[in-house]
């Protein structure tokens, strides 16, 4: 196992409030390899508030430093890339896109991680890395206690969970060459230790752990609130599993190709032996995800959303869109803070490239009253229209701020030409003002919901053909 020392993390005063790092040598690709798209992983555990079992202080966390682990097989890219979500909130083991499951708290990118060596290429290993990523200095992530701050005693609303999207987007980062090659999580922990109920009766071999005081308190260890544990699945192991960890998680394959989103078991089945409970190691796989979540010892922060600044929502729907010529999709991105009108900026990413004479493919923004499945418009699937009720607007109004036209660069981003693009030239910096078949030119007011997609010509896939990105909903603070 090698850490990486491309993002060391600078923990100062921190505690530890996660920790699920006891070793158990196994990881999953979940098929990534057969993917040219993003894949999303995502595993659950609880951190206690002050109302549940333990010695927890507080009841909210600021979280200044994650710790993942992955393994990447053979392949010819130098470099992984991945996205890291944490849901403050999480329902275990279902799609996090459903905001009915999940409170996303914070994300961010990491790339230019490392990718699988030279001599492990030639051996046929896969590599694997621990990776810690400091957020501290601003990018800290706050989330509550028990997934809202009251300890329920049922983990589908105590847990949060942490996301790993791999080729964020379908961008273009790792992409696995065939069968058997891919990037994964690296697995950790034990559930049945890490769920162990009072009263459990301990056993030579399944539900108890010999030798351990049966609590549901198990899973703190290496914690500042946890208790110290008796189990070590390897010898000289780390002795911490993460706390009510459960041996599923949840796998997205946005690609769509091979492997439908769901719940899965690692191997195809629950482990219900438990840590060293045959008197040796972990008899069969388990299904959690190496993680380590560290905070500082803040104790009054506020959660925010992700992708907010002052509490602006940003979700994505309709995602991953219809292929373009290039062969993937085109992907919207938002992000808070432009300074400029509704203070959000609007970008598009993996279109189509140039014609072969250096002619550049037309694009502009689109914004919508409602999120829909979408009807086929050309190559594409176009998502603000579609029920009776729901209406688009154009972002093509010369002379004003409601004008995006954009030309796609040789790399495929979408490159604004008429100086609403901000400081980068790139996307769009949506006005205040918002305009909607059918309704009057209107303000946007705290507390809005609109729509937004983007509509461009793709020629390569043929004369007058176009195409759709996906589309991003956005309720604004």
């Amino acid at each position: 196992m090698l850490r990486s020392s491309l993002i060391a993390a600078v923990l100062g005063t921190t505690d530890v409030i996660y920790n699920n790092t006891a070793n158990a040598d196994f990881y999953t690709t979940g098929r990534i390899g057969e993917q040219t798209a993003s894949f999303d992983f995502v595993d659950a555990g609880r951190i206690p508030s002050t109302g549940s079992a333990g010695t927890a202080n507080r009841s909210n966390y600021n979280v200044n430093t994650v710790s993942i682990g992955y393994c990447i097989t053979n392949n010819t890219a130098s470099a992984a890339e991945v996205a890291v979500s944490i849901y403050g909130s999480y329902n275990p083991c279902t799609d996090p896109a459903d905001v009915l499951n999940a409170t996303c708290s914070g994300q961010f990118t990491g790339t230019g991680l490392p990718g699988a060596t030279a001599a492990n290429i030639a051996l046929g290993y896969a590599t694997c890395w621990l990776i810690d990523f400091d957020l501290s200095g601003g990018g800290e992530i706050c989330i509550l206690g028990d997934g809202d701050g009251v300890f329920d005693a049922d983990l589908d609303f105590d847990s949060f969970g942490i996301g790993m999207e791999f080729d964020p987007g379908g961008a273009g980062g790792y992409v696995g060459l065939g069968v058997g090659e891919g990037i994964g999580p690296l697995m950790a922990g034990d559930r049945m230790w890490t769920v162990q109920a009072t009263g459990e009766v301990a056993a030579s071999s399944g539900a108890g752990v010999v030798g351990c005081a049966t609590a549901a308190t198990g899973g703190g260890g290496g914690t500042y609130y946890g208790p110290a544990e008796c189990c070590v699945p390897t010898v000289a192991g780390e002795n911490s599993s993460g706390l009510d960890n459960q041996d599923f998680n949840w796998v997205g394959d946005r690609a769509a190709t091979a492997q439908l989103p769901g719940c899965y078991w690692f191997g195809g089945y629950n482990n219900t032996v438990g840590c060293n409970a045959d008197g040796g190691n972990m008899v069969g796989p388990n299904a959690a995800f190496y993680a380590m979540l560290s905070a500082d010892q803040t104790n009054n922060c506020v959660p925010t959303d992700c992708g907010t600044t002052g509490g602006m929502v940003i979700t994505d729907f309709c995602n991953p869109a219809n292929n373009n010529s290039t062969g993937a999709p085109a992907v919207m991105t938002g992000a808070a803070g432009s300074g400029v009108g509704s203070d959000l900026h609007l970008d598009v990413s993996g279109g189509p490239l140039p014609l072969g004479d250096g002619t550049r493919m037309l694009g502009y923004y689109l914004v919508g009253n409602e999120a829909t499945p979408g009807i086929p418009i050309s190559d594409g699937n176009f998502c603000l229209v579609g029920t009776a009720t729901a209406s688009f607007g154009r972002y093509n109004v010369a002379g004003t701020t409601r004008f995006s036209l954009s030309l796609f660069d040789a790399a495929g981003n979408l490159e604004n030409l008429v100086g609403t693009g901000g400081v980068t030239g790139y996307g769009f910096d949506v006005p205040s003002e918002v305009e909607v078949a059918g309704t009057p030119l209107t303000t946007i007011m705290s507390g809005d919901t609109y729509h937004f997609q983007c509509w461009y010509r793709d020629t390569l896939s043929g004369s007058g053909n176009s195409n759709f990105s996906s589309a991003l909903s956005v309720t604004f603070p």
